[in-house]
C-alpha cells in the first residue's frame, strides 16, 4: 500500500526549478499562516474568551455550584441519618457527628472543584482588568514578523533549523503573547542571518512540496477541529446579547429550584435534629 506522502511524491512528479521554489515559498507561506493562527488562538484567543465567559456568566456558575454543593453535603447527611431510622435504631448526636465526619471527607472533592471554579472567575476577572487597548500598527506588524519568523524558525516548516527553533522559538512565542512588535522584529533579523548561514535542506523539492502540503492539510483540519470546542465556540455566543440573556435565565433559574430545594433539606435536616435531641 502506498503511504499518503509517498503517494503524494509520485502525483507531484518532477517540477522546473523556479516552479518548484515558487511553489515552496508558497506553500511555506500558506502554513505558517496556519500556524500563526494556531499561536493567536492559543495564547491570545483562548485567555480571552475563558476571561470573558466567567465576567458575564461565571458568578452565576458559581452560585450555583455552591448551592449544589450544600445540597449534596445536606442530603448525604439526611441519607445516612435515615438508614439508622428506618432500620428502627436509635439515633444519637454521636452518630450525627459520625455523619458530619463522613460528609466532610466528601465535601472535599466538591471543594476543590469550587476552589476551581472560584479560581477561574477571579483570573477571569483580572485579566479583563488588566486588558490595555494595543495599537493596531503593532498588531499588523507583530504578525508579520511572527509568521515569518514561524516559516523560518517552525520544524513544520524548516525541520533544518532545528537548532534555531530551541533556541528562539520560546522567546518568539513570548513577544508574541506580549504583542511586542520591536521584539519580534528584532529577532527577525537575528534570526534570518542565522538561517542564511546555517545548512540547507537535504529534501528534493518535490519531497519538500509534498511535506509541506501533508502539514497544511493536517493542520487546517486541527484548525477547524479547534473552532469547534470550547472556549472557541463560545466566540460567537460571547457577542450575542440573547444568547447570553437565555443562559443567564437558565442559571438564575436553577439557583432559585437549588434554593428551594436547600430550604427544604434544611427542614428536613433540622427535623432529625430535633428528634435526636427527644432521644437524648
Amino acid at each position: 500500500m502506498v503511504e499518503p506522502m509517498e503517494s503524494l511524491i509520485q502525483a507531484l512528479g518532477a517540477l522546473p526549478a523556479e516552479q518548484s521554489r515558487l511553489e515552496i515559498d508558497s506553500l511555506s507561506q500558506q502554513l505558517a499562516t496556519i500556524l500563526e493562527s494556531l499561536e493567536q488562538m492559543q495564547q491570545k484567543e483562548k485567555p480571552y474568551l475563558l476571561a470573558l465567559y466567567q465576567t458575564k456568566l461565571g458568578e452565576l456558575e458559581y452560585r450555583l455550584l455552591t448551592l449544589q454543593i450544600e445540597c449534596r453535603a445536606l442530603q448525604q447527611r439526611i441519607e445516612l441519618a435515615m438508614i439508622k431510622l428506618n432500620r428502627g435504631e436509635p439515633l444519637t448526636q454521636q452518630h450525627l457527628d459520625e455523619f458530619e465526619a463522613q460528609t466532610q471527607q466528601t465535601l472535599l472533592a466538591w471543594q476543590a472543584q469550587l476552589k476551581q471554579q472560584a479560581e477561574a472567575l477571579a483570573s477571569g476577572l483580572a485579566y479583563m482588568q488588566g486588558l490595555t487597548a494595543v495599537d493596531g500598527s503593532s498588531v499588523q506588524r507583530a504578525k508579520q514578523a511572527y509568521r515569518r519568523l514561524a516559516r523560518l524558525l517552525h520544524p513544520d516548516v524548516n525541520p533544518q533549523h532545528q537548532a534555531l527553533f530551541e533556541h528562539y522559538w520560546s522567546s518568539v512565542q513570548e513577544a508574541y503573547r506580549q504583542i511586542d512588535a520591536d521584539l519580534l522584529e528584532a529577532l527577525l533579523q537575528i534570526v534570518e542571518t542565522a538561517a542564511a548561514q546555517s545548512q540547507q535542506s537535504k529534501e528534493m523539492p518535490v519531497e519538500t512540496i509534498a511535506r509541506l502540503k501533508m502539514l497544511i492539510e493536517q493542520q487546517s483540519e486541527r484548525l477547524v477541529t479547534l473552532r469547534k470546542q470550547p472556549p472557541f465556540c463560545w466566540a460567537e455566543q460571547l457577542q450575542d446579547e440573547h444568547w447570553l440573556a437565555e443562559r443567564q435565565i437558565t442559571l438564575e433559574t436553577a439557583i432559585t429550584l437549588e434554593t428551594q430545594r436547600w430550604s427544604q433539606l434544611i427542614s428536613r435536616h433540622a427535623d432529625i435534629a430535633a428528634r435526636v435531641q427527644a432521644e437524648v
